[in-house]
């Protein structure tokens, strides 16, 4: 018996991710100055429910023991959690597998082996209680190669971890700035509403409750005109926006981030020229580039635990697009590249600043070419400011616009662009330009007495033309009289064929004159020979009857006795 059957092969690629962990979610040692060297953090996991852990290994009923999570109370979890998403979540009973569960990730130095020599390890503990958990049949105390986090602050601190972000420069500000406003409104409240004296003598029995419910166009009733006397607040709001001005300053002071960033002033139109606006603008980014160049060492250190991690579980190899080219790359092969360095923006300066420093060394390097210096400069040189220049433009692919001189064919293995031949020296050029004179000499030589013997074959083909043109003259001639002769011979054949056809017409009618005339006077002797046999015949007759008309009177005249 046959069967078909279809079999499915799924490979899954393993991909490193990285992930955001919330300030409130980590720790580290109180003496800690960075994450790579500290002896102790930890990763607070509250984002796992109880399906999930087991489904990852952990020890089931270890982890059904275990307290749900209903959320931290600290101050940070408690700003953050405006809403109160977090507050209890995952705590009902109706599901416990969908609980949430808390697991701590300890990442912590230690000589867990007890050989002297510490090492690093994580540990992992669970609930509040801090229960090592169990993982396929075994505690979860894993040593580790490094620290699994990167941290950076926009404002760092001195020798220390923690650093200040912006809202810890510009909250005293920000509680200066209301401060003032609220004195300000006050100030403006008392104008609308001012304090009043009134004299006991001037209030009455109803003064008081009057001046209690203050209402526009309210009356007031007093038993004296003029009793009431208005307390004038002294306006305090010309020194107070002067000073929030000041406030603002420092704000863009601290922050980098000014009026003229964020958009056109009506006045910067005015009096102020295109240059002065764009040093404003440039001193404006300088604090923000520097606060992005502060935190680009917290992504270095991201893409060194990346590429560590690569290394370590990379099992196969891959094909990926790279600079517009498919490229095999192979992981297993990382784990002797240990000389790799991440080079982060070393500089604050903007785009016009960078191109024109690229540009100042492409001139150099275009004065050092043509000085013959090419030891210093080579193509590899040229192509790289080229490449730099293009991505300073906003082109991530510099290949479009210049070949790469090391770019190599992945089947034969050869330069696809290789190096122009190297000088010839002068002697050699001074040889090389004698022997292409020589050989354009010989050339014009050869093309003259090429012109030449077409010249001479372009006069013989003429005279052969003309030859042959008068050739044909007379051989057209020759046929044209040749065509008059056999004419003539045609016409006189014709006339002769005519005279001869008249004289046989006329012979024949001869003929059948001739004919006729034999027969007309054969027709005629007949009719005379007709005529005399019947006057023969007539003669004869008559003779006849003569004859007997003679015998009859011969017989009447004897007598009748004489018979």
């Amino acid at each position: 018996m046959l069967h078909d059957v279809t079999v499915v092969t799924t490979k899954k690629y393993s991909c490193a991710k990285v992930m955001g962990v919330p300030p409130e979610e980590f720790g580290i040692e109180r003496g800690a100055r960075n994450v790579k060297d500290s002896n102790y953090c930890f990763h607070e996991v509250v984002t796992k429910t109880e399906a999930q852990l087991i489904a990852e290994g952990f020890d089931e009923a270890q982890i059904r023991g275990l307290q749900a999570y209903v959320g931290n109370n600290d101050i940070e979890t408690t700003a953050r959690d405006t809403a109160q998403e977090n507050l209890g979540a995952g705590s009902s009973t109706a599901n416990p597998s969908a609980r949430f569960v808390k697991i701590t990730e300890h990442y912590v130095r230690m000589d867990y082996e007890g050989n002297g020599k510490p090492g690093l390890y994580q540990v992992i503990t669970g609930g509040e209680q801090g229960e090592i958990l169990r993982k396929d049949g075994k505690e979860c105390v894993t040593q580790y190669d490094a620290v699994p986090f990167a941290a950076t602050t926009p404002v760092p601190m001195t020798h220390r971890f923690f650093g200040r972000s912006i809202a810890d420069l510009v909250m005293p500000l920000q509680r200066e700035k209301t401060a003032l406003k609220r004195a300000a409104l006050d100030n403006l409240y008392l104008h609308n509403n001012p304090r009043v004296e009134v004299a006991e003598a001037n209030a009455g029995p109803n003064t008081l409750d009057d001046l209690l419910v203050s209402r526009p166009g309210g009356v007031v009733r007093t038993k004296t005109a003029g009793g009431l006397n208005w307390q004038v607040v002294p306006d305090i709001t010309s020194s107070i926006y002067p000073m929030m001005q000041y406030l603002d300053a420092e704000l863009e002071t601290r922050t980098g981030l000014s009026k003229q960033t964020q958009g056109i002033d009506a006045d910067a139109l005015q009096n102020q020229s295109a240059t002065a606006v764009a040093q404003v603008f440039s001193a404006s980014q300088m604090r923000v580039k520097l606060i992005a160049r502060i935190m680009a060492e917290g992504v270095r250190d991201i893409f060194s635990l990346l590429h560590g991690t690569i290394r370590k579980h990379g099992q196969q190899a891959q094909t990926v697009r790279l600079r517009n080219t498919w490229v095999n790359v192979d992981p297993r092969n990382w784990k002797t590249r240990d000389d790799m360095t991440i080079n982060v923006g070393l500089g604050t300066g903007g785009k016009a600043q960078q191109f024109a420093q690229q540009m100042a060394l492409a001139n150099v390097q275009k004065e050092i070419v043509a000085a013959g210096k090419t030891n210093l400069v080579g193509d590899r040189e040229l192509y790289n400011t080229a490449a730099e220049l293009t991505k300073i433009m906003g082109h991530k692919n510099p290949d479009k616009f210049f070949k790469d001189p090391d770019a190599k064919d992945p089947q034969t293995g050869q330069l696809l662009n290789p190096p122009p031949p190297p000088p010839v020296p002068e002697a050699v050029q001074v040889a090389q330009m004698k022997a292409q004179t020589d050989q354009q000499n010989m050339a014009v030589q050869a093309q003259l007495d090429e012109r030449a013997d077409q010249r001479k074959a372009q006069i013989e083909a003429t005279q052969a033309e003309a030859d042959i043109a008068t050739q044909n003259r007379k051989t057209e001639a020759e046929m044209i009289q040749s065509q008059q002769e056999f004419q003539l011979k045609k016409e006189l054949a014709l006339l002769e064929f005519e005279l001869q056809r008249q004289l046989e017409t006329e012979k024949l009618n001869m003929q059948r004159e001739m004919h006729q005339q034999q027969m007309a006077q054969n027709a005629e002797q007949h009719r005379q020979q007709m005529e005399a046999g019947v006057f023969k015949t007539v003669q004869g007759q008559e003779a006849h009857n003569q004859k007997m008309e003679l015998a009859d009177k011969a017989a009447k005249a004897k007598p009748k006795g004489d018979k």
